[in-house]
């Protein structure tokens, strides 16, 4: 092989000289270099052909859990609203508003926008509330009061603000009194102070 670094070579030529030297020595004395059989490998032909190499498989992407992600904070509130609405769900049917706002210590206007939103209903109170017996009666008895007053009012021929004025009820309260007692008051004319006759 000729070598492209003639110095490398050059420096090499007085080992290379004393390894065949020694060789031949050895020779000389009658020794021998044995030379070892093939080992039988064959490398494989080199084969050439047109054909495509197979297609690769598709990879296929393993399907691994999710990790559960904590509870947001808006999650925390609405899991407690939610058991909240449930207890108020199986108490209503046997307690009243004021109960179940006493039990859980919620206020009366959240209970109602839930009872709202839900369609909850409660069982009714056996006193007090809007529709108390005793309260009806009583609402019954001063609005047939204030009929005998508003009859004498409209002999006056006071206006029906004056009226109102007067009784300390609103006007809402006073049309109902009148279709209630089936009072024709008439109005006010406009301009005047008193009511049209």
């Amino acid at each position: 092989m000729i070598s492209n670094h003639l110095s490398l070579v050059e420096a090499l030529r007085p080992a290379s000289e004393d390894l065949a030297a020694r060789m031949e020595q050895f020779l000389a004395a009658g020794g021998k270099i044995e030379v070892a059989e093939p080992i039988g490998y064959k490398p494989k032909p080199i084969t050439y052909s047109n054909r495509m190499p197979p297609a690769p498989k598709p990879f296929a992407r393993r399907r691994t859990e999710p990790e559960p992600q904590p509870l947001t904070p808006a999650d925390i509130r609405d899991q407690k609203r939610m058991a909240l609405i449930e207890k108020i769900r199986g108490m209503a049917p046997n307690h009243t508003q004021s109960e179940i706002v006493e039990a859980l210590g919620i206020g009366r206007r959240q209970l109602y926008n839930f009872a709202q939103i839900y369609g909850l209903t409660f069982k009714r109170p056996a006193r007090g509330g809007a529709n108390d017996e005793h309260r009806t009666e009583q609402m019954k008895a001063r609005d047939a009061k204030f009929a005998e007053r508003i009859k004498a009012f409209m002999e006056i021929g006071i206006t029906r603000r004056q009226v109102c004025g007067k009784l300390g009820i609103a006007n809402k309260t006073l049309e109902r009194i009148l279709a209630e007692h089936g009072i024709d008051y008439p109005k006010a004319r406009r301009g005047s102070t008193s009511c049209a006759a």
